[in-house]
C-alpha cells in the first residue's frame, strides 16, 4: 500500500503538470508555504519521521488504525520530501479555498486522524 500511494501521488503531480502546467503551484517553501531555511525543513522532516517510526516500532499492540495511518503520513511525507529534494519544490495542484494541496498532503492529513481515532479507541476501551 505504501508504495502503491507514492505511485499514485507522483503520477497525479506529473500528470498534472503535463497536462495543466499553468494551473500547478510550484510550492518552494516549507508546510502551509511558511518560509524556512530548506536546511532546517529536511531538520525538522527527518526528526518528525524518525519520531514515527520509533514511536510505530516500540508500539506493541498496534491495530489497523496505527498501521493504515503510519502507512499515509510516511508515503504522503515521503513523496513529498523526495519530489522537494530532488526538483528543489512541491507540485501542489489542487485549488481549495484555504490554499493549493496535492494527494500527498491529503494521505498526511487522513493519516493523521487514523492516528489520533486510534489513540481514542485506545482511551475509550
Amino acid at each position: 500500500m505504501f508504495f502503491l500511494l507514492l505511485f499514485i501521488d507522483q503520477y497525479t503531480k506529473h500528470f498534472v503538470l503535463k497536462e495543466q502546467g499553468a494551473l500547478v503551484f510550484r510550492n518552494q517553501n516549507f508546510a502551509f508555504s511558511i518560509k524556512a531555511p530548506h536546511v532546517l525543513m529536511y531538520l525538522i522532516y527527518i526528526l518528525l519521521l524518525v519520531s514515527l517510526l520509533n514511536w510505530f516500532i516500540k508500539k506493541q499492540n498496534q491495530n489497523i488504525w496505527d498501521k493504515l495511518g503510519l502507512t499515509l503520513v510516511l508515503s504522503g511525507a515521503l513523496s513529498n520530501i523526495s519530489e522537494r529534494f530532488l526538483n528543489g519544490f512541491v507540485i501542489d495542484f489542487i485549488h481549495i479555498y484555504t490554499g493549493v494541496f496535492n494527494l500527498a498532503d491529503f494521505f498526511i492529513i487522513l493519516g493523521i486522524i487514523f492516528l489520533f481515532f486510534s489513540k481514542e479507541e485506545l482511551i475509550n476501551s
